[in-house]
């Protein structure tokens, strides 16, 4: 792709503010089909054969306590290596709670990310589209041979590109006024930076999940 076009800093970026608004998690399967659209640098499509819808757990935090950081390195080669690391805290833990979180754990996740800039460059009015997501955990570069299915212009290789689970870290505290909850941070390390899906997303009617075609 080539640099045709430099970029400009509107007088909103200015005034773009930190935090997620939510983060849906979803563990790979052999059997997902992913669609990338290398042109664009998006992911179009994000499903499972015969047009199954994929199913994701939308997770909520406290406000000002989540953050997707990204940390690309180059030592010389022909390719840089992205870090993303995506942590949020939970407040109150219940058992129920960390019976969820521990199904994360062992498990080649995917993640999508919303943050409170979710629109174009210009505005920092949310949109409610949700078209301007980051997904990690799902990559197009560096593609083996081991394909899980042969359909045409699919891309379904899987690049071993996950997103893991790396700590739960909190509990209860010692003092009234201490905090009860832990942070969970997943870290994908991948080979370029993370993409935005701009297929169908569908969010459940009680807001805990959503589906994408």
């Amino acid at each position: 792709m080539a640099i045709a076009d430099g970029m400009a800093i509107n007088c909103s970026d200015l005034q773009a503010v930190g935090g997620t608004r939510w983060i849906a998690i979803r563990k790979f399967e052999s059997t997902d089909v992913v669609k990338f659209n290398n042109t664009d640098h998006t992911i179009e499509i994000i499903d499972q054969p015969s047009g199954t819808d994929a199913v994701w757990g939308v997770f909520e935090s406290r406000i000002e306590s989540s953050s997707l950081t990204v940390t690309g390195n180059n030592e010389g080669k022909e390719f840089s290596t992205y870090e993303c690391t995506l942590s949020w805290f939970i407040p109150g833990l219940t058992t129920a709670q960390f019976a969820t979180l521990y199904k994360f754990d062992g498990s080649c996740l995917m993640a999508m990310v919303v943050d409170n800039n979710d629109t174009t460059s210009g505005t920092t009015v949310p949109s409610a589209s949700q078209v301007h997501n980051k997904v990690i955990g799902v990559s197009g570069t560096l593609s083996n041979q081991d394909m899980a299915t042969a359909l045409t212009d699919i891309n379904p290789e899987r690049t071993q590109q996950w997103c893991r689970l790396q700590s739960v870290e909190g509990g209860t505290g010692t003092a009234f006024s201490d905090e009860i909850g832990v942070t969970v941070t997943l870290v994908a390390k991948q080979y370029e930076i993370p993409r935005a899906y701009v297929g169908s997303i569908t969010m459940d009617a009680d807001g805990l999940g959503l589906v994408t075609g």
